[in-house]
């Protein structure tokens, strides 16, 4: 073991979680991974997909005014009430409530942050996610927020405070949780 409690110190790997069964093929190999789904290429990715399906005109639209066709780009054109777009970030709801409600029937942990690039798009996926979270989750449906009475522990779902600098700050806060005494020995 390598002392962070994992057989081999590769846990945490939550965007490779399969939340669509023979799904969009991941750079891990596998199908249908949350990061497929659920990250700012994943939008971006289900955009141009719709668009050349044909699904989506309001994006295509769009697309053809912005030099750059980002992640935020389709997210204003969801706030602003195109229907595609709108569509796209409830594809990302569902799929976040899917491995996040399977995380909580697993772990059962009182905080589930969401962080990242998708996380500034949160008032675009996280109605549905709530929503989808309450069906594909028993502990979610019953200890969300809003199920318990005031003072009763429940399960909080939240968006990153640092936003997508949450992993730089997490990073450069590691070294200063290391004891020296695991630290390498200085040579002289």
């Amino acid at each position: 073991m390598d002392g962070c409690g994992t057989a081999n110190g590769m846990a945490g790997e939550l965007g490779h979680m399969n939340v669509e069964p023979e799904g969009h093929p991941c750079g891990c190999g596998n199908r249908g991974c949350l990061e497929q789904y659920a990250s700012a290429t994943a939008i971006v990715r289900m955009a141009q997909e719709a668009i050349d399906r044909g699904d989506a005109q309001d994006l295509a639209a769009g697309a053809r005014g912005n030099v750059e066709f980002t992640s935020r780009g389709i997210y204003q054109l969801a706030i602003q009430g195109h229907v595609s777009a709108q569509r796209i970030y409830q594809q990302v709801g569902r799929a976040l409530a899917i491995g996040i409600g399977g995380m909580v029937n697993a772990l059962n942990l009182p905080m589930y942050v969401i962080g990242g690039g998708v996380a500034s798009a949160w008032d675009a996926f996280a109605p549905t996610m709530f929503a989808e979270m309450k069906v594909r989750s028993f502990i979610y449906s019953t200890t969300a927020p809003a199920a318990v009475k005031p003072g009763q522990k429940h399960t909080v779902v939240t968006i990153a405070l640092l936003g997508s600098d949450a992993g730089l700050y997490g990073a450069a806060r590691l070294p200063m949780l290391t004891p020296m005494s695991q630290s390498a020995p200085m040579s002289s």
